[in-house]
């Protein structure tokens, strides 16, 4: 059965039309938002769209075309009505970035789907379709919101994307409520607003390098300071990264190691205006980096003996048991890094706390540490008691 959805739709152009929008919904229970953004040609992602559902109405928010964006800004940032996302996180950060807040409260329809049996980072229209039978085109992902005028297909396209939204919550707020799950959807939405997600943070932005692994811990040392000196310049000219270096030129640099400008010169993929441009401060970067303690930027995955990989495949027999039995998608909760950090005498795990530890983290620590034993195979596998 479908519920009752919003009717009204309204294209909000103008300061005026906002602020009215914004006063008539801001008492809704539930306020369902997803936002429309580009960030092909900026570091910064450049919101386009906000579609807030509330209520009987739709607003379609032009952020392009509004100067005081001050009404919208209250109307997330308020705590009344819960603000409902799928897949939340690039729409926190985009919104965080554009009007300075931070949605608050929130709720995650993809978070709750995977806590109550719906399977792990289900889409949306998926989710609208298991919950309602309502099939949602798939046209239009790809649209340049950017442009304008928006046609009237791009528009429903963007309407449907919180039309259902507050309806599949509460259905979902139900299933959760039932099998007592609510305070575990809870802690996790409040994670996806914690500080350290929603503020760029350059001296990790050699983790984006996804060869680093390749480099000696000294080279290592150096490509974190390039690549820190990359995402600066980035945020600070608003460009993409990739536009200001490739990742291939930074493991270039710091393989090779130059300190002249001729040897930079010599680095092939290194275009030489950003060798006239940058080259001296790019030398005393990596200067500065070789004088740095040659450590690794990250601890590598732990080398488990004969005995502790017997122990490492009990761990993850018993973490498919536990998703299996608690209807959770696995990766939700262990990662399997973490099973080998279990078993090599790590307890200051993510899985060992809050509602994951009674889920599956002590379940899997009493199997690492003998307290329960596997018994059977395949989908008949249990979990039983070790005799003292």
């Amino acid at each position: 059965m479908i519920p009752k959805l919003p009717e009204h739709v309204a294209m909000i152009t103008a300061n005026n039309q906002l602020a009215d929008f914004a006063t008539r919904i801001h008492n809704a229970p539930q306020l369902a938002v997803d936002t429309e953004f580009q960030r092909e040609r900026t570091y910064y992602p450049k919101l386009c769209l906000v579609q807030i559902a509330g209520g009987n109405e739709i607003g379609l928010i032009d952020v392009l075309a509004i100067d005081d964006l001050a009404p919208l800004a209250a109307l997330i940032s308020e705590q009344g009505p819960t603000k409902v996302f799928h897949a939340a996180g690039q729409d926190i950060e985009v919104l965080y970035q554009t009007l300075g807040y931070v949605p608050a409260p929130i709720a995650d329809t993809q978070i709750a789907a995977a806590l109550t049996g719906l399977g792990d980072q289900v889409s949306y229209a998926h989710l609208v379709t298991a919950l309602t039978g309502v099939e949602l085109p798939k046209a239009h992902t790809r649209t340049d919101w950017t442009q304008r005028p928006l046609s009237t297909q791009v528009l429903d396209y963007a309407a449907d994307d919180v039309r259902y939204l507050a309806a599949i919550y509460r259905m979902l707020q139900e299933r959760l409520q039932i099998r007592g799950r609510a305070a575990w959807a809870a802690a996790e939405y409040r994670a996806l607003t914690a500080p350290a997600r929603l503020a760029p943070d350059p001296a990790a932005a050699w983790q984006r390098v996804r060869a680093w692994r390749q480099l000696d811990p000294a080279q290592q040392q150096i490509l974190a300071a390039l690549a820190q000196w990359r995402e600066q310049q980035a945020m600070h000219a608003d460009r993409p990264r990739k536009w200001i270096m490739a990742d291939d030129t930074l493991i270039a640099l710091a393989q090779r190691q130059p300190v002249t400008m001729a040897a930079l010169g010599k680095v092939k993929s290194l275009p030489a205006k950003t060798v006239a441009r940058h080259g001296s401060d790019l030398l005393a970067v990596i200067a500065a980096a070789a004088n740095h303690p040659a450590m690794p930027l990250a601890a590598d995955a732990p080398v488990l003996t004969t005995t502790q990989k017997k122990i490492y495949k009990s761990a993850r027999q018993a973490l498919t048991i536990c998703a299996r039995d608690s209807d959770i998608p696995a990766p939700m909760l262990a990662r399997r890094r973490e099973l080998e950090q279990l078993v090599s005498g790590e307890r200051d795990l993510k899985m060992l706390r809050g509602w994951r530890a009674e889920v599956a983290g002590r379940t899997i620590l009493d199997v690492v540490e003998g307290r329960r034993q596997i018994h059977g195979h395949g989908d008949a596998a249990q979990l039983i008691a070790v005799p003292s």
